[in-house]
């Protein structure tokens, strides 16, 4: 191969993985505002503290967690990651009598399954079909490495449903950032208190307050000290998804682009 060949083909890939960089950012909204729709929906906490729990944050640590098994309450925490690990043992050890850690995880999972039957259900099934397929054909490409509860969700049966599969890859699809995300943060040497005390968020998602809603007790360092690694943390965590979306053809990435984009916007309005 000669140098202008060498550098042609560079050129091309480059070109290639920065499109594939850009759907991976252009999807990364959507899908977060979609799955935090179900996911801090009172029929979602009313259903955990149905299920025996004593709130919906608990609820909500066991259900992700739970595709684990009943690990020890400190394997949990490592695989949530930002969460802190007492809040962490109290929700694991509430699991309701009668029940496994992964039996509640199976709850859980039913969760965005119910809310995308209920929301999508006037949705085109081709575009529906599109999320899932295409979704899952990129979820199936990750390593499972790549982190644990990502691992653990992958393995659940899928919904009988189009609107329901649609659901779960929507959450299989923020699974798979939450993992890569983890992985750029200690890459980027921060701690998850960190990660979460510059959240590149508007408020209240960010901040010293966010970090005690979620459990964390101060004094906290200022956010201003992480913030450019923050960032950095960011962009790295797309980039560690590249070679997983790159195994769709250009074609589908559009088609995976503008299908969850449509479907995400459905379930916002509602």
């Amino acid at each position: 191969m000669t140098t202008t060949q060498a550098s042609t083909d560079a050129g091309v890939a480059g070109a290639v993985g920065s499109r594939t960089l850009d759907v991976v950012d252009l999807l990364t909204d959507p899908i977060q505002r979609y799955t935090r729709r179900w996911m801090l929906a009172p029929e979602t906490n009313r259903y955990g503290t149905d299920l025996g729990f004593a709130t919906g944050v608990q609820f909500w640590i066991v259900g992700r967690a739970g595709v684990l098994g009943s690990c020890p309450a400190d394997v949990a925490a490592a695989a949530i990651a930002f969460e802190p690990v007492d809040v962490v043992r109290r929700a694991w050890a509430a699991v309701p009598d009668g029940l496994t850690h992964h039996e509640v995880a199976v709850h859980y999972a039913g969760r965005p399954v119910a809310f995308a039957e209920r929301v999508l259900a006037d949705v085109d099934p081709d575009v529906l079909e599109r999320v899932d397929l295409l979704g899952r054909r990129v979820v199936d490409a990750a390593p499972a490495s790549l982190g644990l509860l990502f691992a653990g969700w992958r393995l659940l049966e899928p919904p009988a449903t189009p609107a329901g599969r649609a659901g779960l890859t929507l959450h299989l699809l923020r699974e798979l950032r939450g993992a890569a995300h983890i992985c750029a943060i200690a890459a980027c040497g921060l701690s998850p208190l960190d990660a979460i005390l510059a959240a590149p968020h508007p408020p209240p998602r960010t901040g010293p307050g966010y970090a005690e809603r979620m459990g964390w007790v101060g004094p906290f360092r200022d956010p201003e000290e992480v913030r450019e690694a923050r960032l950095r943390a960011e962009d790295l965590t797309s980039q560690i998804l590249v070679p997983a979306f790159g195994a769709l053809a250009d074609d589908e990435l559009e088609a995976l682009l503008d299908a969850v984009t449509a479907v995400c916007a459905v379930g916002e309005a509602l």
